[in-house]
């Protein structure tokens, strides 16, 4: 490259990315400049047309198309770029031997677009599928006929209702794109099933406004909304999400939107590359000049989803959206070549030309230059323009057949069955919720992160299971069926909000097959959860009828507050001759507890604060926060097996799991003496029975 080429680095290839590489390229020759293009995937996702993958009625090659053969004359790379020095102009990127490279630039176009972000509503990013990618449009059309596929043979009608429940979060365009998509499969699919029909299945649209498609005109919003109910789908209006769970949606008001297959299409969250950035942003979007070039940096740009860009025509934000996209990188483009031709740049404007939305069944809305249209006349004008707008010819032509096709043939019922049990995921559990059940297949083990979790017993006569014992953070279960290979032998239920890894069957044998140690501590915790009571039956009976407030002991000592000094949990502790020492809020729930052991901590404390020791450490710096505890109404069989399971002498009791207000403690001893005499009684009374016969 001679001194005078200059050399164009764009991070993204969306819609913004590709028009502002090829603009480029037609505005000059490559021996004057080099464009170089950063994108993770070797081909750019037509996000319009994702919700027709995730229905069947496209195949996902037809939504990828090729960089390397859209971008011509310009450099593609793959390497993930991990992070951009504006000052010396420069990014870095992760080089194809894995070591970081540098590579300078003249001009930079951030164009790397946002990510979706299911973790703004708990549990979504468990149980929810995004739709961003074309993997999320996959796995959302696998799921939907695993679904089909378990309806099929389910013969409990209730369970059967769930698996044909689909519940879609958000009434935007993507939103009610794959709720029409998803409802024109399952309804018409159903032909093909002889177990459930068409009036089996739900589609519900979870909408926080009172209008869905708020971003076109409101009578065609109404239009969309009525043809859609028409064709089955239900629409909860003025309702917000507050949670996702295995069997639905939670709705702030309290309400469950059962479901068992959930697609979240609310929330985004900033890329890596922009949240590390030092400049301006605007709700996560870099905040850019009027012509896209950033303040102070005249020679970098941003364009896009993640650029804040204000249009010239209505003086507003743009939005997110592509024909905004599409018309910023044919801009950023000349006035990228203004600048090296020391000409001025111009700000962007662009008024835009109309919106279009598949409701599904060959119904869309539409409105374009001030015209209003709706119904099959909208669905065709949508399908045209889409087609149009398909950035290279073979693309075209492919979809342009996959969509005849799809007017004649009905679409196809075939899915990638995946693999399952060769996995590692994390899942949300609400305070009541199973995690299995009593006879379960067992598919999973467990980790706890956060929470905790009741183990429970068989069924007695009157339908109520023993809690066995009760698990928190840093536990795990789910082993012993997996390794003996058998059948859930105990439920599992959340006994706060709980959120678990889950390492699946394949997985889990691998690594316990691995690791020596490992498999040592699970049999280890096998043997202990399993023959403790093996040989003690009239002493697990005697526990399960001791009322645990028979052997509490009352605390010695008011709680202390969260905010009190190390000094005084330490003087309390000695003066008491204490064990433990409660820690609670300003609503006297527990939140924590002190022990003789956690007192070594204030040593540690101490020596990692930088003036040494201080009046100011607080009891919240060496506690032990959420610590397992039992409630007024637990057994004390609960209490031992809990104190066995953990190596705890004593365990702190709460009025109920809901307040969490501590009333007093357990002693192991104290039980273990009550059950010794009672054994003792009950031989005597054996012996004297059988004498007198």
């Amino acid at each position: 490259m001679t001194s005078s080429r200059k050399r164009v680095v764009i991070l993204g290839a969306g819609f913004a990315g590709v028009k502002c590489a090829r603009n480029l390229r037609k505005l000059l020759p490559d021996n004057e400049l080099d464009v170089i293009v950063f994108n993770r995937e070797n081909h750019m996702v037509f996000h319009p047309l994702l919700a027709e993958v995730a229905s069947g009625a496209l195949q996902p090659k037809h939504v990828g198309v090729p960089l390397r053969q859209l971008l011509k004359k310009i450099h593609f790379r793959t390497e993930d770029v991990l992070n951009i020095d504006i000052h010396n102009n420069h990014i870095e990127y992760e080089a194809y031997d894995g070591k970081r490279q540098k590579m300078a630039f003249d001009h930079l176009v951030i164009a790397c677009g946002s990510a979706a972000n299911l973790g703004l509503i708990e549990g979504m990013d468990e149980y929810a599928f995004g739709l961003k990618t074309i993997s999320d449009a996959l796995a959302i059309q696998t799921h939907i006929m695993e679904q089909l596929e378990k309806a099929e043979v389910c013969d409990n009608l209730e369970l059967k209702k769930d698996y044909l429940s689909f519940v879609v979060v958000g009434g935007g365009f993507s939103g009610i794109e794959v709720a029409g998509e998803i409802n024109e499969l399952v309804r018409k699919g159903a032909r093909f099933y002889s177990n459930f029909s068409p009036s089996d299945i739900s589609v519900t649209v979870i909408h926080s406004r009172d209008q869905i498609l708020p971003e076109v005109n409101a009578k065609l919003g109404a239009f969309a909304q009525k043809k859609m109910e028409k064709a089955g789908i239900k629409f909860i209006l003025n309702a917000a999400a507050a949670s996702a769970r295995s069997e639905g949606v939670l709705l702030k008001n309290g309400t469950l939107v059962k479901g068992r297959t959930i697609i979240c299409t609310i929330g985004t969250t900033p890329h890596h590359l922009i949240e590390r950035l030092d400049i301006a942003k605007n709700r996560g979007r870099i905040v850019a000049e009027a012509d896209m070039s950033l303040s102070g940096y005249p020679n970098i740009w941003s364009i896009g989803d993640c650029a804040a860009i204000v249009n010239l025509n209505d003086n507003a934000l743009s939005p997110p959206i592509a024909q905004f996209a599409e018309r910023q990188g044919t801009q950023v483009a000349k006035n990228i070549v203004a600048r090296l031709n020391n000409q001025p740049t111009q700000p962007f404007s662009f008024k835009m030309l109309g919106s279009l939305c598949s409701i599904g069944g060959f119904n869309a809305v539409a409105e374009m230059l001030g015209f209003r249209i709706s119904g099959f006349l909208a669905w065709f004008v949508w399908r045209g323009v889409y087609l149009i707008k398909t950035p290279s010819i073979p693309q075209k032509i492919k979809v342009g057949l996959e969509w005849a096709t799809d007017l004649i043939f009905p679409r196809t019922l075939a899915y990638l069955k995946i693999d399952r049990t060769r996995r590692v995921s994390r899942l949300y559990f609400p305070t009541g919720e199973f995690v299995f059940r009593t006879g379960d297949a067992a598919t999973d083990f467990y980790g706890i992160e956060k929470g905790q979790v009741e183990i429970l017993g068989t069924a007695n006569a009157s339908g109520k299971q023993d809690i066995l014992a009760i698990l928190g953070p840093g536990d795990f279960f789910g082993e012993g069926a997996l390794i003996q290979g058998h059948l859930r032998q105990a439920s599992v239920k959340a006994r706060t909000d709980l959120e678990l890894v889950a390492m699946g069957r394949n997985v889990f044998s691998d690594i316990s097959g691995a690791l020596r140690p490992l498999k040592d501590a699970l049999g280890q915790t096998i043997r202990r959860r399993t023959n403790f009571w093996s040989n003690l039956g009239q002493a697990q009976k005697i526990l399960k009828d001791i009322p645990l407030e028979t052997i509490m002991e009352p605390l010695r000592s008011k709680p202390l507050r969260q905010n009190a000094l190390i000094g005084d949990a330490v003087a309390v502790i000695n003066q008491e001759r204490l064990d433990i020492c409660a820690v609670v809020d300003d609503q006297d729930s527990l939140v924590g507890i002190v022990t003789r052991s956690d007192l070594f901590r204030v040593v540690e404390v101490a020596a990692a604060l930088t003036n040494g020791y201080t009046k100011h450490v607080t009891v919240n710096d060496i506690m032990v926060t959420k610590p397992i505890v039992i409630s007024m109404n637990d057994s004390a069989l609960t209490a031992v097996d809990t104190m066995r399971e953990h190596g705890f002498k004593l365990l702190p009791v709460v009025e109920n799991k809901e307040n969490c207000k501590v009333v007093g403690y357990v002693r192991i001893e104290k039980i273990m003496d009550l059950v010794i005499k009672r054994l003792t009684v009950d031989r005597q009374d054996s012996a004297l029975t059988s004498h007198s016969r």
